[in-house]
């Protein structure tokens, strides 16, 4: 026998309800009568009629009508009846309805929509609330026999214990089938007329489990359901469920994807390869090494400063800290000369940046020193290196596409489930946090303000503006109720938040590309080691390699074995063009 879920079979096709919860202090539902006409098409059209009692003079102006339309059958199905609102009046005149979604259906709001203390109050003592719509598929097939299931209409009206009563207007030939449970505890059934069934539900509490109403006719008494039809009811059924499981599908898939690479574990590089100084910056290779830390910007300066050296773009009187640098190639050479816009071009963007820098520092005859520099570029530098990383990674279109995918589809299933304030309260608190653990995270993404101004606005966003969000969405989800019928999708609404934060932390990790370059860079540090073979020591592989050298921290090692090489080589001194002499 089909069974509805308790609050549709208690509840059936009407709640009343208020915008806010305070509905029993306002209003009082003393009685309510339904008309339900079923046509030999499957579908009915019904019309309600409440009789409300208006107990204050300020009220909301307006009440709530549920109407459910998800039912579950015997074997656990989960099917959903078409809706058509055909009509909402107060007093016999038309009024303004809105209608919002929730998981077993339809809330219908019939009043103007205000807040307290506005001037649309409904007047105090009774009023009549009148919704007329067009309800689908209430026709089932059993073998050779087919089975109008009429759920207990009106079993309770927001927990009042009003009395109810019920007109069935039915295609002839239809048999009443017994209940199995106690019918007459319940509600009273007579036949009115051949094809009239009139129910009363007598005033009682308000979550009284009452049996559905089932009424067996001969197959062929409704029209035969087209193979299209049943597809589209199919689709109906499993709408809400498939954008349920959809989002988190979608995140698992890109997690898979793109872990999937790091799953394999290369085998250790027995030789460097020459092309990572051919494709990177030295100051890159400086921040890859050091894993992005702070110490890495002066090791990054550094290297650029020497990669400008062997270039022959400008001369330095040493590798340390307190170099000084002569020789700049002026801005009209790189302008005029070919050879100095190859030279000058053929640099990456952080060298030359340095390469500014140093320029506009205060000289001592045609002398800078060097580590004036390093303060004014270190942002700039940090940003331009960045950006470099960013372009060997390239554009992940697809994941930034599966996070806007997975957003939307959070969206929808909070929409047709009646979650959708609920689950942006849920995002407001989870982004105060994420707020509040980034700036002890990282400080320095959120600068201390300098002006009065600032600081107070900077104050009253840290002090106010933030507890206020978590205190107004706490309050909201500490006073509203969420039914049993929606806790699966509040945990699908949950789980496309989770999916967003997995797909996005999977975006800032680095691609294969970056990872391959990353372990290249530790290869080559085994090789000025000489723990590794690569290219064969000469004066050029020394001075193409030193800045790299220095952005590792090894150029004193690398500058060692060079020596060692020179003296078995029997080469004599080695005076660098790119070196200030003393």
């Amino acid at each position: 026998m089909l069974r509805f879920f308790s609050w549709l079979v208690s509840c059936a096709i009407l709640v009343l309800l208020t915008s806010c919860s305070n509905f029993d202090q306002e209003f009082t539902v003393q009685s309510a009568n339904s008309t339900v006409e079923v046509y030999t098409d499957g579908t009915a059209f019904v019309s309600e009629v409440f009789d409300i009692a208006v107990k204050r003079a300020d009220n909301y102006g307006g009440v709530y009508v549920d109407i459910p339309q998800r039912f579950t059958d015997a074997s656990g199905g989960v099917h959903w009846r078409d809706l058509e609102l055909a009509a909402a009046r107060r007093d016999g005149r038309d009024e303004y309805y809105s209608r919002e979604n929730n998981v077993p259906g339809y809330s219908i709001y019939i009043g103007a929509e205000h807040c307290k203390d506005c001037p649309a109050n409904l007047p105090t003592g009774l009023t009549k609330i009148q919704i007329a719509y067009w309800l689908g598929r209430l026709v089932r097939q059993e073998s050779d026999r087919e089975v109008l299931f009429l759920p207990a209409y009106m079993g309770r009206v927001h927990g009042q214990g009003a009395k109810k009563t019920l007109t069935l207007k039915l295609p002839p030939g239809g048999t009443l089938r017994p209940s199995q449970q106690d019918r007459a505890a319940a509600y009273d059934i007579m036949r009115s007329a051949p094809n009239e069934i009139s129910v009363s539900i007598p005033a009682g509490s308000g979550d009284r489990v009452l049996p559905d109403i089932e009424i067996e006719y001969p197959a062929g008494t409704f029209v035969i359901v087209t193979s299209g039809k049943r597809v589209q009811w199919w689709l109906s059924d499993h709408f809400l469920p498939f954008l349920s499981i959809l989002g988190p599908l979608i995140a698992g898939l890109v997690a898979i994807l793109k872990l999937r690479p790091s799953w394999f574990v290369p085998a250790p590089l027995i030789t460097v390869d020459t092309k990572v100084t051919q494709s990177i910056s030295p100051a890159l290779a400086a921040y890859l090494f050091r894993n992005w830390k702070a110490d890495a910007a002066k090791a990054a300066f550094m290297a650029s400063v020497c990669h400008l050296a062997v270039k022959r773009t400008l001369r330095i009187s040493s590798l340390g800290e307190d170099a000084e640098a002569s020789n700049l190639l002026a801005k009209q050479d790189r302008r005029k000369s070919k050879a100095g816009r190859a030279k000058w071009y053929d640099l990456p963007a952080a060298t030359r940046l340095v390469f500014g820098g140093i320029a506009k520092g205060p000289s001592a005859g045609d002398r800078r020193r060097v580590k004036n520099a390093r303060p004014d570029v270190r942002d700039e530098l940090h940003r331009t290196v960045t950006e470099e990383y960013q372009k060997i990674r390239g554009k992940d279109r697809w994941s930034l596409a599966a996070a806007a995918s997975i957003l939307a589809l959070g969206i929808a299933v909070a929409h047709f489930s009646g979650l959708l304030i609920f689950s942006t309260a849920i995002c407001g608190i989870l982004l105060v946090l994420l707020i509040v653990v980034t700036m002890f995270r990282h400080p320095e993404q959120f600068p201390v303000a300098t002006g009065t101004s600032e600081q107070f606005k900077q104050a009253a966003f840290l002090f106010v503006g933030l507890p206020a969000i978590v205190i107004a969405a706490l309050s909201y989800i500490g006073t509203t109720e969420v039914i049993s019928e929606q806790h699966p999708y509040l945990v699908a609404i949950l789980l496309h938040i989770v999916g967003i934060i997995v797909v996005l932390a999977v975006l800032r990790m680095p691609t294969s590309k970056q990872r391959q370059m990353r372990n290249n860079i530790r290869s080559l540090h085994r090789y000025f080691h000489g723990e590794i073979d690569g290219p064969p020591m000469s004066i050029e592989c020394y001075e193409h390699h030193l800045p790299f050298a220095v952005a590792l921290g090894v150029e004193q090692r690398w500058t060692e074995r060079f020596n060692l090489w020179r003296e078995s080589e029997k080469m004599d001194a080695y005076a660098p063009d790119w070196r200030i002499s003393s």
